[in-house]
């Protein structure tokens, strides 16, 4: 490797040597990426591999051949990125370049292939992987392996199928856990079947999960909801007297997974600043309060099972209902029609915004950078247009952002020729590095633990050189704090099996 481990990736290194199969389960900024190109490095030296396939997250996958592979890799490498399948002259040349047979006296450099974890559910994307596992010997690596969780997704059942074709397998994420147990199941799967004890979901659910019994009331309600719709009794988890999920027999699986995993934690191995939590509170204004008012009393009649995959058409109730609860607590007023937000003027949200930025301009140096973290596209548009008013230079990234935007708003801001970066954590929470980043702002949050913790650690990693503060906006007595307790919950259980905590 042209860089040196540090102490922690050594004995990663160590942990993971002679194995087939293995999950580096590293927090978000510890430096997984190195370790895994270093294992692959040993790999390939030792005539185990020839090639290496990564499977991540948009975007995350062209920032593997783009920075990582030629800051890190000593060894002669050929890398190609999916965009798409080849149509134009040049692509389809650049393809047959790729596969071109190598000469006979010189050793093939390690053969790369990247591809986005989407593209494997299209035909043409499955094919260019299987044809790369088939021409080679490969280690194949799901980064932010998260993205294979829900065990019947068909990007999960087309990522277990080509990590058959793979001499070896590696999973990477910071946050293998972002809900439950079961989280982990699809992932460990990928790496080998039956690899941490159960070879089907609802074998491993009935011993980490508590599950509603057939004769509790609350199972005989989600039933008659049902109406026959589904044969036998659901697995349902059931919850405690604060609205908790409930799991058992954690420290089983944490034993379980410890030999075939290398867990390390910024706070162990890394001598980073400490994050700052600000939180900010607004309330709604009286029409937001009486809509929120009728649509918490839709909700109430819902029964929320949406975490568990379980009980579809009550499901979908009761994520409608919750969407449009927070749409509100954000200013999104008509939400039986047309959305319609209120006017950056009259929105407590955006006047709350507002006061936390002026509050910065009167700390910050002019040349001091910051994230803004929001769900929705219209309120993206509206902090752009007052950054915008403030003259304050940004880079937007979201889901329609074109991938040679996304490497440039990257590119800017981390060189600082962009004071702001606002975003999507779906769509750039994962995988970028944005140490340039003093403080973030949480215009909303959601319920999806992973993509906060992910997206809280772009700026908050090896790099990182000053404290890192970060604002959440949150509307008085409103989902936005369940939201906030839900999310610590969540982090407390993923604790208990992942880093021993009580």
């Amino acid at each position: 490797m042209k860089t040196s481990p540090m102490e922690h990736q050594a004995a990663g290194l160590l942990k993971s040597e002679n194995k087939v199969n293995f999950a580096y389960l590293m927090e978000q900024g510890t430096g997984k990426t190195w370790l895994t190109l270093a294992d692959t490095e040993r790999l390939y030296e030792a005539g185990r591999v020839d090639a290496l396939l990564v499977v991540a997250p948009k975007g995350v996958h062209t920032n593997w051949a783009r920075r990582e592979i030629p800051t890190h890799l000593s060894i002669e490498s050929k890398v190609l990125v999916w965009k798409g399948n080849p149509t134009t002259k040049k692509a389809k040349k650049e393809v047959e370049d790729f596969y071109a047979p190598w000469r006979l006296d010189r050793k093939r450099p390690l053969m790369v292939f990247t591809i986005n974890i989407d593209a494997i559910n299209s035909k043409n994307g499955y094919e260019a992987c299987e044809r790369f596992l088939s021409e080679f010997t490969a280690l194949m690596v799901i980064d932010e392996s998260t993205r294979i969780k829900n065990a019947k997704a068909q990007r999960t059942k087309k990522a277990i199928e080509l990590g058959k074709l793979a001499r070896a397998r590696r999973i990477l994420s910071g946050t293998p856990m972002p809900k439950a147990p079961y989280d982990l199941f699809s992932q460990f799967s990928f790496l080998k079947k039956g690899l941490i004890g159960h070879t089907s979901l609802v074998a491993f659910m009935n011993e980490f999960t508590v599950l509603l019994q057939a004769h509790d009331p609350e199972m005989q309600a989600i039933m008659r909801g049902l109406g026959g719709k589904v044969y036998g009794i659901p697995q349902v988890v059931k919850k405690d007297d604060r609205g908790r999920p409930m799991f058992k027999n954690l420290d089983k699986l944490a034993r379980l997974i410890e030999p075939h995993s290398f867990r390390a934690l910024k706070s162990d191995c890394l001598d980073l600043p400490p994050k700052v939590y600000k939180p900010t509170y607004f309330e709604l204004t009286k029409s937001q309060r009486d809509i929120y008012a009728t649509l918490e009393l839709d909700y109430e009649y819902q029964h929320d099972d949406s975490d568990l995959g379980v009980s579809e058409s009550l499901s979908f109730a009761a994520i409608a209902a919750r969407t449009k609860m927070k749409q509100v607590t954000s200013g999104f007023i008509n939400v039986y029609g047309e959305p319609v937000l209120l006017k950056p003027e009259d929105n407590p949200r955006m006047a709350a915004f507002k006061e936390v930025v002026d509050s910065l301009e009167d700390t910050w140096d002019y040349d001091t950078q910051f994230i803004v973290w929001a769900m929705y596209d219209e309120e993206i548009k509206h902090i752009c247009e007052e950054l915008e008013r403030r003259g304050i230079l940004y880079r937007q990234y979201t889901g329609s952002t074109s991938d040679a935007d996304r490497e440039l708003a990257i590119d800017d801001f981390q060189n600082g020729r962009y004071q702001c970066f606002v975003g999507n954590p779906a769509a750039a929470g994962i995988g970028l590095t944005l140490t340039a980043a003093e403080c973030a702002i949480y215009y909303s949050c959601s319920y999806d633990n992973e993509l906060r913790l992910q997206s809280e650690d772009r700026c908050h990693r090896i790099g990182t050189k000053k404290t890192v503060t970060y604002y959440d906006l949150i509307a008085e007595d409103t989902i936005d704090e369940e939201i906030m307790r839900s999310l610590s919950g969540k982090s407390y259980v993923a604790g208990v099996v992942l880093d021993g905590k009580k």
